[in-house]
């Protein structure tokens, strides 16, 4: 037999199954997969929920759509060359918690331009140039109101919470 031995055990043994990789690749893999999953289920689930259905500029057509002393409008005021409005539309207003507590509400959002109309609005809610939130109710009186770039805390506390309470007297 030349002095080669019947049994070789070197990896061209042509009876021994492949040598296995390391498990801790299989596992890095595994784990990325399912990151990348968590990601993409959480941003669905985040920016998903009803639509808010707005009325464009028309805020006396939106005022006549509350049925009840108790009923708020939800009314957002807005330069459209503000790059402020731009991110609540993209980071506020496609987000879960904002259109979950708008689903059931009226909601108005009035573009504010450089004429007699828009000053005069502009004027009555004192808006001063940034994004204006407002909870008003039917005879236009403001209940609740934030301007700027708000958070899901502010969301919350400046909008929400005036929209499910009625008002003690009116």
């Amino acid at each position: 037999m030349n002095g080669e031995s019947a049994t070789e055990t070197g990896p061209s043994a042509p009876n021994q199954p492949p040598r296995r990789r390391s498990s801790s690749a299989w596992v890095a893999a595994g784990f990325l997969v399912l990151l990348g999953a968590l990601i993409v289920v959480n941003q669905v689930t985040s920016t998903s929920g009803p639509p808010i259905k707005w009325i464009d500029n028309d805020l006396d057509g939106a005022l006549r759509r509350l049925t009840s002393p108790k009923q708020r409008l939800f009314l957002y005021l807005y330069d459209p060359n503000d790059p402020t409005y731009e991110r609540n539309e993209r980071e506020v207003f496609a987000q879960r918690w904002a259109r979950e507590p708008l689903a059931n509400v009226v909601c108005c959002r009035v573009a504010l331009r450089s004429d007699a109309a828009s000053a005069k609005l502009g004027q009555e809610f004192a808006y001063n140039g940034k994004p204006l939130f407002l909870v008003i109710t039917k005879n236009r009186t403001p209940m609740s109101r934030t301007e700027g770039a708000v958070t899901e805390l502010e969301f919350y506390t400046y909008i929400t919470l005036p929209v499910t309470r009625a008002p003690t007297s009116e």
